[in-house]
Parts: structure tokens; sequence; C-alpha cells
């Protein structure tokens, strides 16, 4: 176990050097801007859409009112792991008209969590296919060789955007990005839901239950 400790912190500073010297913390950077401004830009459009355009409160009712909570928490459980075509944020929304929302969010980040953990095994299985093999080490070698190269720091970004995360944990799978590396860094998962859940709580009106 200490060994095991020991292994993973040599292995994150080493990461550390390499970011350094490689430009990746300058990559960083520039992309968390840009972050901060696609959050504030989120933020101030669910405001207006919430408060003069959209009935968030018939939404909560015609979608997720009439269904049990464990079937809402699976179809996101099952979005996260398959394309992360469901946008997580409007579950984050539906936990505040429930009682102790911020419970909800985390079983809501603990889904996306597994569910990218999943998308990267079978991105691992994917790299197995001889056709995607040959995509990765040959077609596109130069694109894949630039996601080995900031692939820590783009599973951060990605953890953190308003995007799907499933793809990206499948093509860090697909590239063979170090599993303990990609399950300490997709942590931040869970940072993104609680973050997003305090601008969201903020900026809707409240939610009622039907």
């Amino acid at each position: 176990m200490g060994k095991n400790k020991r292994n993973l912190g040599d292995r994150s500073k080493l990461y550390h050097e390499y970011y350094k010297r490689t430009g990746g913390y300058i990559f960083l950077g520039k992309n968390f801007i840009k972050l901060l401004v696609v959050l504030g830009v989120f933020g101030a459009a669910l405001y207006v859409l919430s408060t003069h355009i959209l009935d968030l409160n018939s939404i909560m009712c015609d979608w997720f009112d009439r269904l049990p909570k464990l079937l809402i928490i699976g179809t996101l459980f099952a979005s996260e792991t398959f394309l992360g075509l469901l946008p997580p944020d409007m579950y984050i929304i539906w936990a505040k008209s429930l009682p102790q929302p911020f419970i909800y969010v985390f079983l809501l980040a603990l889904v996306s969590y597994v569910g990218g953990l999943i998308s990267y095994g079978y991105g691992t299985l994917l790299y197995r296919i001889p056709t995607v093999n040959y995509w990765v080490e040959e077609k596109f070698a130069e694109q894949f060789i630039n996601i080995r190269k900031f692939g820590g720091l783009l599973i951060f970004l990605a953890a953190m955007a308003p995007l799907p995360f499933s793809p990206v944990s499948v093509v860090a799978g697909m590239v063979r990005f170090p599993f303990r590396l990609y399950w300490t860094i997709a942590l931040s998962r869970f940072l993104r839901f609680f973050l997003y859940a305090i601008i969201l709580f903020a900026v809707v009106k409240d939610i009622q239950t039907c």
C-alpha cells in the first residue's frame, strides 16, 4: 500500500516536471481561463433562460417528478457511461428541488465518475481492435501523441467543463493513459458537480416539486 502511494507520488512528480518543461501548464492556464469564461456565460445564459424564458418547474414536473429518483440517477449513469449525451446540469437543477440537495449532487457526481471509469475501460478494449489500433498508432498518430502528451491536463479540463466527459475517458483508455493517474485526475469530476451546483443553485429561481 505504502509502495503504491510512493509510486503514484513519484509518477505525479514526473508528470509535474514534464508539464513544466513542455509548456503543459501554459496550456492549462490558457484553457482554464477559457473554462472560467464559459462558466460565466453559462451561468448568465441559464439565469436569463430560467427567469424570463423557461418555466423550469414545468420541465421538472414533466420529466423528473414522474420518475423514481433511482431511475433518474440511472439515466445519468447510462449517459455518462455511453457518450455523455444528457446534460448533467439538468440533473443538478433537479437536485435543488429535493430535500438535502447536496447529497443528491454527490450521488450524481459519483455515477458520473464511475461512468467515466467504465468509459476508460471500454476504451482500452477498443484499442485491441486492429482498426482502432491502426488509427491510434498510424493514421492519427500525431493527434494521439498530443493527447498522450497533455493527457492529464485534458482529462482535468474535460472533467471540469460543461461538455461530455465519457468520450475523453474513452480516448484516455484507447491511448493507454495510466489508469491510476486517470482515476486520480478524474476525481475532479466531484469538484465540477459541486462547483456547478453552487452556481446553478444561486442563479436558478426556486424549483418546486409537483
